[in-house]
C-alpha cells in the first residue's frame, strides 16, 4: 500500500548550477545524487528525512533517446523550452507487486515494477522499483510509486538529512493542478486509495481544492473556478505545481534568504506562508510555513 509520500521531481537544465544555487541562495542543502545507469540521467538530492526533492538534468541525450522512456522523454521536452520546472512526484509503496495488480483491476495502465538503480558518487548503489502510468507520469497530476530495496535506516545513513540553512525540515504539502477537480478526487481516492482531507475552495487562487493525505504530507489537487493562478497554471498542462516545505522558524528563514538577495513574498492560498519567487528558484515554486503549521 502507499504509505508516505517520498520526493518531487525538479527538472533542471545544469545540475552543477542547480546545486550552487539551491545551497548558496536557497539555503537548502543540494547534495550530488549520482547517475541513473543506462538512463541519461543524473541528479541531486534535497534530503530532508525519508522525504526529499529530487534535482534531475541529463548527461547524456542519445541513452534518454535510445531507451525512450516517457518520464525522461517528457525531462528532455521541459529542458528544451526552459531552465527548469516541476515534473512529477513519487508515493512510496511497502508493497509495489500488490499496488500494481490494485491499479490495474482499477482500469490503470501502469507500466511495471521495473527495478532501477543509482551509482552514488561514493561508489554505493542504490536500488529501488517503479510503477508508472503507460505514457509516463512527469508533466502530469499521476505519481508514480516507488518501493526501496534498501532499509529507510540504511538509505539514510547513506544520504543523511541536509544542513539546510533556512532550516527546512519536511515536504509539507505539494500542490497538483488540473481542468476539472471530480475525475481525480475518483483517482486519488479509488484507484490511489488515498484519505481525502477535505473539499473547499479559494477565492484568492481562483480555484476548488480537495486535500488528500498520504503519510504526513499532503496532496492538494486545485482545479480553477475562473480567472487566476490556478487558472494560468492550468494553461500550461495539468501537472505538479507547488511544493511547501516546512521550516523551524519562518521569521529566521526569511531573514537567512534575504541575505542572499531573495525576498518572500505572502504565498497566495497558504495561510502565513512565504513564497520564493519561482524565477530565483529555476522554475519552481516554493513556498516555505512554519513547522507547526498543518
Amino acid at each position: 500500500m502507499l504509505k508516505r509520500f517520498d520526493h518531487a521531481v525538479i527538472g533542471v537544465r545544469s545540475l552543477e548550477a542547480a546545486i550552487a544555487l539551491w545551497r548558496g541562495s536557497l539555503g537548502l542543502d543540494a547534495q550530488a545524487g549520482g547517475r541513473h545507469t543506462g538512463r541519461g540521467t543524473y541528479n541531486a538530492i534535497v534530503r530532508f528525512g525519508l522525504d526529499y526533492i529530487e534535482l534531475i538534468s541529463i548527461y547524456d541525450r542519445s541513452e534518454i533517446e535510445t531507451r525512450g522512456e516517457a518520464n525522461a522523454l517528457a525531462l528532455a521536452g521541459l529542458l528544451d523550452g526552459s531552465e527548469g520546472g516541476m515534473l512529477g512526484f513519487a508515493l512510496a509503496s511497502d508493497d509495489i507487486e500488490a499496488d500494481g495488480r490494485r491499479l490495474r483491476q482499477a482500469g490503470l495502465a501502469v507500466d511495471g515494477p521495473t527495478p532501477m538503480e543509482r551509482l552514488r558518487p561514493d561508489g554505493r548503489l542504490l536500488r529501488w522499483r517503479l510503477l508508472v502510468p503507460r505514457g509516463g507520469s512527469w508533466g502530469t497530476p499521476f505519481p508514480f510509486i516507488i518501493q526501496w530495496d534498501d532499509a529507510d535506516e540504511q538509505r539514510l545513513s547513506w544520504e543523511r538529512p541536509g544542513a539546510h540553512a533556512i532550516g527546512a525540515v519536511a515536504v509539507a504539502a505539494l500542490a497538483i493542478t488540473v481542468a476539472e477537480l471530480h475525475p481525480w478526487v475518483e483517482v486519488y481516492s479509488r484507484q490511489l486509495g488515498l484519505e481525502l482531507v477535505s473539499r473547499d475552495a479559494s477565492d484568492e487562487l481562483g480555484a476548488s481544492q480537495a486535500r488528500f493525505r498520504v503519510g504526513t504530507t499532503y496532496l492538494d489537487l486545485l482545479a480553477p473556478l475562473g480567472p487566476g493562478l490556478v487558472a494560468d497554471a492550468v494553461a500550461h498542462g495539468e501537472q505538479p505545481w507547488q511544493i511547501t516545505l516546512r521550516v523551524r522558524d519562518l521569521a529566521a528563514a526569511s531573514r537567512e534568504l534575504l541575505q542572499h538577495g531573495i525576498e518572500t513574498r505572502r504565498a497566495p492560498g497558504v495561510p502565513e506562508g512565504l513564497l520564493i519567487p519561482p524565477e530565483l528558484a529555476i522554475g519552481a515554486r516554493l513556498v516555505l510555513v512554519d513547522g507547526a503549521a498543518n
